[in-house]
């Protein structure tokens, strides 16, 4: 018998301890790698047992894999919900977002797992444009998508971890705005 772990016919008290286990995580990213990180630390951080931990989670690497996926879902509910048409705005929000939500991933950015995070959400990005068709993209064949897609998202992913790693000095606005003056000085 196969566990399901998709969210579909979780309880509340499993979602939430879900939530324990993410956030134990985190804290100990704050004080150790990843790689030196182990279970117990985070059934004890937890404050859960560890058959409680293999009832979600099969390793720490899911953990982590699911903390990158709350994010990008999370991300994604949040720029379908302002039904952005251009570049500006998608920027825009794309860096308020991340100003108001860059806890867990300044939490990475700490713990050396930049080149992890940046490659799971590229992938979770790529998975979720391939049937977007933004009128303001003009990429026409398939091969311009995959191009743009990693280009302009893997680019833009290390601008924004950059500036969650510099303490998000710049506004939002300001990111935006000195993002396209860049994208404009490309061509």
């Amino acid at each position: 018998m196969t566990r399901d772990i998709s969210c579909k016919n979780v309880t509340r008290m499993q979602l939430q301890t879900r939530l324990w286990i993410k956030d134990a995580l985190m804290q100990l990213l704050k004080m150790y790698p990843f790689e030196e990180v182990t279970v117990k630390q985070i059934v004890l951080t937890a404050k859960i047992s560890r058959p409680t931990f293999y009832r979600n989670y099969s390793s720490k690497k899911e953990v982590l894999d699911d903390t990158i996926t709350d994010i990008m879902l999370d991300y994604k509910k949040n720029i379908v919900q302002r039904h952005v048409t251009n570049l500006h705005d998608l920027l825009f929000y794309c860096f308020k977002y991340f100003e108001t939500n860059h806890d867990y991933i300044a939490i990475m950015v700490g713990a050396h797992l930049t080149g992890y995070l940046a490659d799971k959400l590229t992938r979770q990005f790529v998975e979720g444009i391939k049937n977007d068709t933004q009128s303001w993209r003009r990429w026409q064949t398939p091969l311009q998508k995959q191009i743009g897609v990693h280009f302009v998202f893997y680019g833009f992913l290390n601008v924004i971890l950059y500036w969650i790693a510099t303490g998000c000095e710049e506004s939002p606005e300001t990111m935006a705005q000195q993002t396209i003056g860049i994208i404009k000085g490309l061509v």
